[in-house]
């Protein structure tokens, strides 16, 4: 027998699809049977209606002795031959059936030569002829009727018995076939359950900590003796690298203390401008939304600064790129000095960056925060020994009152940012009037 469920699943495939071919084998023979019954039967059967309409044309032909009613019986005597001659199935039963109506054809000659012959023959002499042809007739009718009647009986009898057979051989495969599929079934689910009920006593054992436990796996299915080597080989490693509970409890609190610390660093980086350490612009552009947000809902007002240093690039061709990072480090320290805690602080990217002051009551406050920071910007910074100067251009916009949306907002401080470059020093426009301005007249200034 075959050692295994794949190799007993494959010929239990095999033999049902054998199965199937011989049920369907069955049907198809039983269907050919029935359908040569129904052909026989529905032959017959107009053979039957042939030889009636022959046996009427023939009884008028008696009454009438005419010449038309004789020309119907010719031609019903010639459809009947007709129906004959062109069958090919049913040849050697209906061999009577034709020397019958050959019969019929030789009286139909002599009743025709009687006609001809009725000048030569007395009255009587002719009548005492068709009363013997009539009486041959009537016998050759009865007779075709008779013969097609054990045609058709005969028909059913044999068709019979073929049935019979067909279904009695079939019946006989399609048991032994049954017997067969439940056979191997049967013993597919046996080696099944041996197999299964060693691997789980397995897995249970090691579900308990059991790692000495093997599975046996003598007598298995080649797919059980499998299952059972990787079974044992991956206990075996278990035993050898286990370590204790307390252990492995250290280890998970330390991984999951160095995931917790690298997803704030994820997220210090994420959110932080890596530069400067204030707010990147992705933090920076959910904070203002936050804010209109909440500005939007208690109806109070916002004030975003947008910040330009002036002439930042002299300072990177001048001085170097070190010079540069310096003096963006001292502005986003320097800004965040002199904001709120509840003040957002952030780069925007370059030499740009935005103030947002939320919850404001009045203009004024505005104002003096604008004063406060070209004041701390303006004091020089230190570098190398040096005193930088820088200025700064600054651009205010006022939610609601200028603009609803965070890219509007931006947008509209950006716009003053642009003329408030045109103030001597450093100042801050807010689309009406200079709110800020430091004029450097004493210090090393940079051409705006």
């Amino acid at each position: 027998m075959v050692n295994s469920i794949n190799g007993k699943l494959i010929l239990l495939l095999c033999v049902s699809f054998i199965f199937t071919l011989l049920l369907s084998f069955s049907f198809l023979q039983i269907h050919s049977a029935q359908h040569k019954t129904t052909d026989a039967l529905r032959y017959f059967s107009g053979l039957q209606k042939n030889i009636d309409d022959l046996r009427s044309q023939l009884w008028l032909f008696s009454q009438r002795q005419d010449s038309a009613s004789f020309t119907q019986v010719k031609l019903s005597h010639q459809t009947l031959a007709l129906k004959l001659g062109k069958q090919n199935f049913y040849t050697q039963r209906v061999f009577n059936l034709k020397k019958l109506t050959n019969d019929m054809a030789s009286l139909l000659s002599q009743e025709q030569n009687l006609s001809t012959q009725s000048n030569s023959l007395s009255e009587h002499q002719i009548n005492q002829a068709r009363q013997l042809l009539r009486y041959r007739y009537n016998i050759l009718i009865e007779n075709m009727s008779e013969e097609v009647a054990y045609l058709n009986q005969k028909t059913l009898d044999s068709n019979e018995l073929s049935i019979t057979s067909v279904m009695l051989y079939s019946a006989l495969g399609l048991i032994f076939t049954a017997m067969i599929v439940l056979a191997i079934s049967f013993s597919i689910y046996q080696r099944f359950k041996i197999g299964f009920g060693r691997m789980k006593l397995g897995i249970h054992a090691l579900s308990k900590g059991e790692l000495a436990n093997k599975i046996n796996s003598e007598n298995l299915d080649i797919e059980f003796r499998m299952l059972a080597s990787f079974f044992n080989n991956m206990t075996s490693k278990l035993d050898e690298s286990m370590v204790t509970k307390q252990e492995l409890q250290q280890e998970v609190d330390r991984q999951t203390s160095e995931l917790e610390r690298q997803k704030q660093q994820l997220l210090v980086l994420s959110e932080k401008d890596h530069l400067t350490g204030i707010m990147n612009r992705r933090a920076l552009e959910k904070a203002l939304d936050g804010t209109i947000h909440n500005a939007k809902l208690s109806q109070s007002k916002v004030a975003l600064f947008f910040l330009d240093i002036d002439d930042f690039k002299i300072i990177n061709d001048s001085i170097g790129h070190d010079a540069g990072d310096a003096v963006l480090q001292q502005v986003a320290i320097r800004l965040q000095s002199c904001t709120r805690k509840s003040d957002i602080v952030g780069r925007l990217g370059g030499d740009e960056f935005v103030v947002c002051l939320g919850l404001i009551e009045k203009v004024d406050q505005v104002a003096q925060k604008a004063q406060t920071i070209l004041d701390s910007l303006s004091t020089p910074i230190k570098f190398n020994d040096s005193d930088l100067t820088i200025t700064i251009s600054m651009g205010v916009s006022y939610y609601p009152f200028q603009a609803h949306t965070r890219d509007s907002l931006i947008k509209q401080a950006d716009e003053f940012m642009y003329k408030a470059k045109q103030i001597k020093g450093s100042g801050c426009f807010d689309g009406q009037e200079i709110l800020a301005h430091v004029d450097l007249l004493d210090a090393v200034q940079l051409n705006k």
